[in-house]
Protein backbone atom coordinates (compact mmCIF):
# COMPACT_ATOMS: atom_id res chain seq x y z
CA UNK A 1 0.00 0.00 0.00
CA UNK A 2 1.15 3.72 -0.33
CA UNK A 3 -0.43 6.57 0.91
CA UNK A 4 -1.68 8.12 -2.46
CA UNK A 5 -3.71 5.36 -2.76
CA UNK A 6 -4.92 5.00 0.92
CA UNK A 7 -8.04 7.74 1.95
CA UNK A 8 -7.01 9.25 4.68
CA UNK A 9 -10.88 7.89 6.30
CA UNK A 10 -9.26 4.43 5.43
CA UNK A 11 -5.86 5.17 6.99
CA UNK A 12 -7.51 6.63 10.15
CA UNK A 13 -9.71 3.21 9.94
CA UNK A 14 -6.75 0.91 10.40
CA UNK A 15 -4.87 2.99 13.02
CA UNK A 16 -8.00 2.78 14.96
CA UNK A 17 -8.80 -0.79 14.32
CA UNK A 18 -5.27 -2.11 15.62
CA UNK A 19 -5.26 0.63 18.37
CA UNK A 20 -8.35 -1.12 20.11
CA UNK A 21 -8.02 -4.71 18.98
CA UNK A 22 -4.48 -4.35 20.55
CA UNK A 23 -5.79 -2.39 23.82
CA UNK A 24 -8.47 -5.06 24.31
CA UNK A 25 -5.81 -7.61 25.17
CA UNK A 26 -4.66 -5.06 28.22
CA UNK A 27 -8.25 -4.18 29.09
CA UNK A 28 -9.25 -7.78 30.01
CA UNK A 29 -6.31 -8.40 31.97
CA UNK A 30 -6.30 -5.26 33.29
CA UNK A 31 -9.77 -5.89 34.73
CA UNK A 32 -8.82 -9.16 36.66
CA UNK A 33 -5.21 -8.25 38.07
CA UNK A 34 -3.28 -5.49 38.95
CA UNK A 35 0.17 -5.75 37.33
CA UNK A 36 1.31 -2.40 36.31
CA UNK A 37 3.28 -3.71 33.54
CA UNK A 38 -0.27 -4.18 32.14
CA UNK A 39 -0.99 -0.45 32.03
CA UNK A 40 2.40 0.08 30.90
CA UNK A 41 1.67 -2.12 27.80
CA UNK A 42 -1.56 -0.59 27.29
CA UNK A 43 -0.15 2.73 26.87
CA UNK A 44 1.99 1.56 24.35
CA UNK A 45 -1.02 0.40 21.92
CA UNK A 46 -1.96 3.01 20.38
CA UNK A 47 2.12 4.46 19.39
CA UNK A 48 2.93 0.47 18.56
CA UNK A 49 -0.48 0.73 16.33
CA UNK A 50 0.72 4.17 14.75
CA UNK A 51 4.16 2.45 13.68
CA UNK A 52 2.38 -0.69 11.77
CA UNK A 53 0.25 1.92 9.97
CA UNK A 54 2.28 3.83 9.28
CA UNK A 55 4.75 1.00 8.17
CA UNK A 56 1.70 -0.54 5.79
CA UNK A 57 1.21 2.82 4.28
CA UNK A 58 4.51 4.81 4.15
CA UNK A 59 7.28 1.70 4.42
CA UNK A 60 8.76 3.85 6.57
CA UNK A 61 8.23 5.44 10.34
CA UNK A 62 9.67 9.01 8.86
CA UNK A 63 7.36 11.43 9.99
CA UNK A 64 6.73 10.62 13.85
CA UNK A 65 8.27 14.16 14.66
CA UNK A 66 11.10 12.77 17.08
CA UNK A 67 12.99 15.66 17.04
CA UNK A 68 12.62 17.86 19.82
CA UNK A 69 11.75 21.10 17.88
CA UNK A 70 11.45 24.40 19.72
CA UNK A 71 13.14 23.37 23.14
CA UNK A 72 11.70 26.33 24.69
CA UNK A 73 8.32 24.58 24.38
CA UNK A 74 9.46 21.51 26.03
CA UNK A 75 9.84 22.85 29.46
CA UNK A 76 6.87 25.11 28.92
CA UNK A 77 4.83 21.97 28.21
CA UNK A 78 5.62 20.37 31.83
CA UNK A 79 4.84 22.91 33.46
CA UNK A 80 1.59 23.16 32.02
CA UNK A 81 -0.08 20.56 33.87
CA UNK A 82 0.77 22.09 37.13
CA UNK A 83 -0.64 25.25 36.42
CA UNK A 84 -4.34 23.85 35.47
CA UNK A 85 -4.03 21.09 38.86
CA UNK A 86 -3.14 24.56 41.00
CA UNK A 87 -6.39 25.87 39.47
CA UNK A 88 -8.25 22.54 39.67
CA UNK A 89 -7.82 21.47 43.03
CA UNK A 90 -7.44 24.96 44.49
CA UNK A 91 -11.22 26.04 43.35
CA UNK A 92 -11.94 22.39 45.18
CA UNK A 93 -10.03 23.53 48.38
CA UNK A 94 -11.32 27.08 48.20
CA UNK A 95 -15.11 25.93 47.96
CA UNK A 96 -14.46 22.71 50.66
CA UNK A 97 -15.66 20.56 48.30
CA UNK A 98 -12.59 18.84 49.71
CA UNK A 99 -9.97 19.87 51.97
CA UNK A 100 -5.96 20.96 51.59
CA UNK A 101 -4.42 18.40 53.85
CA UNK A 102 -0.92 20.33 53.76
CA UNK A 103 2.21 19.12 52.37
CA UNK A 104 3.33 17.12 54.63
CA UNK A 105 0.39 14.22 53.59
CA UNK A 106 2.66 13.66 50.48
CA UNK A 107 5.71 11.15 50.00
CA UNK A 108 6.97 14.22 47.68
CA UNK A 109 6.28 17.23 49.27
CA UNK A 110 7.09 16.85 52.20
CA UNK A 111 10.95 16.22 51.33
CA UNK A 112 13.40 19.36 51.50
CA UNK A 113 14.17 20.73 47.75
CA UNK A 114 16.84 18.68 46.67
CA UNK A 115 15.53 15.19 47.22
CA UNK A 116 11.88 16.44 46.21
CA UNK A 117 13.18 17.44 43.00
CA UNK A 118 15.59 14.32 42.64
CA UNK A 119 12.21 12.21 43.21
CA UNK A 120 10.44 13.94 40.30
CA UNK A 121 12.99 13.36 38.25
CA UNK A 122 12.51 9.47 38.94
CA UNK A 123 9.19 9.84 39.03
CA UNK A 124 8.91 11.55 35.29
CA UNK A 125 10.95 8.73 34.06
CA UNK A 126 8.92 6.11 34.63
CA UNK A 127 5.74 8.48 33.61
CA UNK A 128 7.03 9.65 31.13
CA UNK A 129 8.49 5.76 29.75
CA UNK A 130 4.48 5.12 29.58
CA UNK A 131 3.05 8.42 28.28
CA UNK A 132 5.36 7.57 25.12
CA UNK A 133 3.67 4.83 23.95
CA UNK A 134 0.35 6.95 24.14
CA UNK A 135 1.83 10.34 22.49
CA UNK A 136 3.33 8.69 19.55
CA UNK A 137 -0.17 7.10 18.50
CA UNK A 138 -1.83 10.00 19.44
CA UNK A 139 0.83 13.16 18.75
CA UNK A 140 3.00 11.71 16.67
CA UNK A 141 0.65 10.04 13.90
CA UNK A 142 -2.37 10.88 14.46
CA UNK A 143 -2.79 14.64 15.28
CA UNK A 144 -0.45 15.62 12.40
CA UNK A 145 -2.22 13.16 9.97
CA UNK A 146 -5.15 15.15 10.52
CA UNK A 147 -3.97 18.28 10.55
CA UNK A 148 -3.40 17.74 6.87
CA UNK A 149 -6.98 17.90 6.23
CA UNK A 150 -8.42 19.43 9.48
CA UNK A 151 -8.28 22.12 11.32
CA UNK A 152 -7.12 22.29 14.84
CA UNK A 153 -10.34 22.52 16.06
CA UNK A 154 -12.05 19.73 14.74
CA UNK A 155 -8.70 17.50 14.86
CA UNK A 156 -8.96 18.28 19.11
CA UNK A 157 -12.31 17.53 19.13
CA UNK A 158 -11.63 14.34 17.34
CA UNK A 159 -8.66 13.45 19.01
CA UNK A 160 -10.13 14.40 22.35
CA UNK A 161 -13.48 12.20 21.87
CA UNK A 162 -11.21 9.02 20.23
CA UNK A 163 -9.02 9.27 23.65
CA UNK A 164 -11.79 9.58 25.80
CA UNK A 165 -13.16 6.65 24.31
CA UNK A 166 -10.49 4.84 24.62
CA UNK A 167 -10.45 5.10 27.77
CA UNK A 168 -13.92 3.63 29.12
CA UNK A 169 -13.60 0.17 29.21
CA UNK A 170 -11.16 0.99 32.31
CA UNK A 171 -13.61 3.27 34.24
CA UNK A 172 -16.63 0.70 32.84
CA UNK A 173 -14.40 -1.91 34.89
CA UNK A 174 -13.77 0.55 38.59
CA UNK A 175 -9.97 0.25 37.36
CA UNK A 176 -9.97 3.89 36.73
CA UNK A 177 -11.66 7.25 38.21
CA UNK A 178 -13.56 7.58 41.51
CA UNK A 179 -16.63 6.32 43.28
CA UNK A 180 -18.99 8.44 41.50
CA UNK A 181 -21.65 6.99 39.40
CA UNK A 182 -20.11 5.47 36.10
CA UNK A 183 -21.95 7.58 33.34
CA UNK A 184 -21.11 10.92 35.67
CA UNK A 185 -17.28 9.59 35.43
CA UNK A 186 -17.71 8.97 31.74
CA UNK A 187 -18.87 12.71 30.94
CA UNK A 188 -17.18 14.34 33.14
CA UNK A 189 -13.65 12.44 31.86
CA UNK A 190 -14.70 12.90 28.39
CA UNK A 191 -14.87 17.21 28.61
CA UNK A 192 -11.54 17.38 30.51
CA UNK A 193 -9.62 14.96 28.23
CA UNK A 194 -11.45 16.51 24.68
CA UNK A 195 -10.45 20.27 26.59
CA UNK A 196 -7.06 19.17 27.68
CA UNK A 197 -6.35 17.37 24.17
CA UNK A 198 -6.93 21.77 22.45
CA UNK A 199 -3.84 22.11 24.66
CA UNK A 200 -1.93 19.15 23.26
CA UNK A 201 -2.85 20.17 20.01
CA UNK A 202 -1.70 23.65 20.48
CA UNK A 203 1.48 22.30 21.98
CA UNK A 204 2.16 20.17 18.92
CA UNK A 205 1.84 22.54 16.01
CA UNK A 206 3.49 25.14 18.27
CA UNK A 207 6.41 23.18 18.60
CA UNK A 208 6.43 21.01 15.70
CA UNK A 209 7.25 17.90 17.61
CA UNK A 210 5.34 15.24 19.99
CA UNK A 211 7.83 15.56 22.77
CA UNK A 212 5.89 18.47 24.17
CA UNK A 213 2.61 16.02 24.22
CA UNK A 214 4.90 13.44 26.00
CA UNK A 215 6.19 16.04 28.27
CA UNK A 216 2.46 17.30 29.19
CA UNK A 217 1.11 13.88 29.58
CA UNK A 218 3.95 12.89 31.59
CA UNK A 219 3.84 15.25 34.13
CA UNK A 220 0.10 15.52 34.33
CA UNK A 221 -0.12 11.70 35.34
CA UNK A 222 2.86 12.16 37.73
CA UNK A 223 1.49 15.14 39.80
CA UNK A 224 -2.57 14.24 39.50
CA UNK A 225 -2.27 10.93 40.91
CA UNK A 226 1.40 11.29 42.42
CA UNK A 227 0.59 14.88 44.50
CA UNK A 228 -2.64 16.40 44.04
CA UNK A 229 -5.03 13.93 44.97
CA UNK A 230 -3.17 13.02 48.32
CA UNK A 231 -3.10 16.38 49.28
CA UNK A 232 -6.50 16.55 49.04
CA UNK A 233 -9.01 14.97 52.28
CA UNK A 234 -12.31 13.98 50.99
CA UNK A 235 -15.86 13.97 51.99
CA UNK A 236 -18.92 12.75 51.30
CA UNK A 237 -18.93 14.74 47.94
CA UNK A 238 -15.17 14.60 46.88
CA UNK A 239 -15.76 11.70 44.27
CA UNK A 240 -17.92 14.05 42.16
CA UNK A 241 -15.86 16.47 42.23
CA UNK A 242 -12.21 15.51 42.56
CA UNK A 243 -9.96 13.75 39.80
CA UNK A 244 -10.02 13.49 35.98
CA UNK A 245 -13.58 12.23 36.07
CA UNK A 246 -14.56 14.91 38.57
CA UNK A 247 -17.03 18.20 37.87
CA UNK A 248 -13.93 20.32 38.19
CA UNK A 249 -11.91 19.24 35.72
CA UNK A 250 -14.70 18.63 33.35
CA UNK A 251 -15.67 22.39 34.03
CA UNK A 252 -12.09 23.11 32.81
CA UNK A 253 -11.95 21.27 29.89
CA UNK A 254 -15.54 22.89 28.48
CA UNK A 255 -13.46 26.17 29.23
CA UNK A 256 -10.59 25.28 27.07
CA UNK A 257 -12.66 24.12 24.37
CA UNK A 258 -14.49 27.33 24.41
CA UNK A 259 -11.90 29.20 24.56
CA UNK A 260 -10.25 27.84 21.86
CA UNK A 261 -13.03 28.19 19.96
CA UNK A 262 -13.62 31.38 20.94
CA UNK A 263 -10.19 32.69 20.35
CA UNK A 264 -8.45 30.56 17.53
CA UNK A 265 -4.64 29.49 18.06
CA UNK A 266 -2.57 32.32 17.83
CA UNK A 267 -2.40 32.28 21.68
CA UNK A 268 -1.32 34.29 23.57
CA UNK A 269 -1.38 37.28 21.08
CA UNK A 270 -5.00 36.42 19.72
CA UNK A 271 -6.21 36.28 23.31
CA UNK A 272 -4.76 39.91 23.98
CA UNK A 273 -5.92 41.33 20.70
CA UNK A 274 -9.42 40.64 21.85
CA UNK A 275 -8.95 42.11 25.33
CA UNK A 276 -7.24 45.56 23.96
CA UNK A 277 -10.31 45.52 21.12
CA UNK A 278 -12.80 45.31 24.50
CA UNK A 279 -11.22 47.41 26.95
CA UNK A 280 -12.83 50.27 27.95
CA UNK A 281 -10.15 52.22 26.61
CA UNK A 282 -10.30 51.90 23.43
CA UNK A 283 -14.60 51.29 23.49
CA UNK A 284 -14.31 55.22 24.26
CA UNK A 285 -12.16 56.10 21.89
CA UNK A 286 -14.72 55.01 19.21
Amino acid sequence: MSQGKVSLTKEVSLYLLLTFSFSSIFYYWISVSDNGWLTFGLMWCPGVASIITYLLINKTIKGFYFGFGKISYLFISFFIPIVSLIIVYGAIWVTELGSFKGFESNFMTKLSFIPMMLLILEGSFYSGRSALGEEIGWRGYLTPRLLENYTPNQVSLFVGIIWSVWHFPLILTGNYGTGSPIFFQLFCFTLMLTGNTYIYTWFRIKSGSLWTGCFIHTSHNLFIFHVFNDLTKSNEITPYFIDETGAIFAIYGLILILAFQRFGWDWPSGLKRHITHMSPSRVNRH
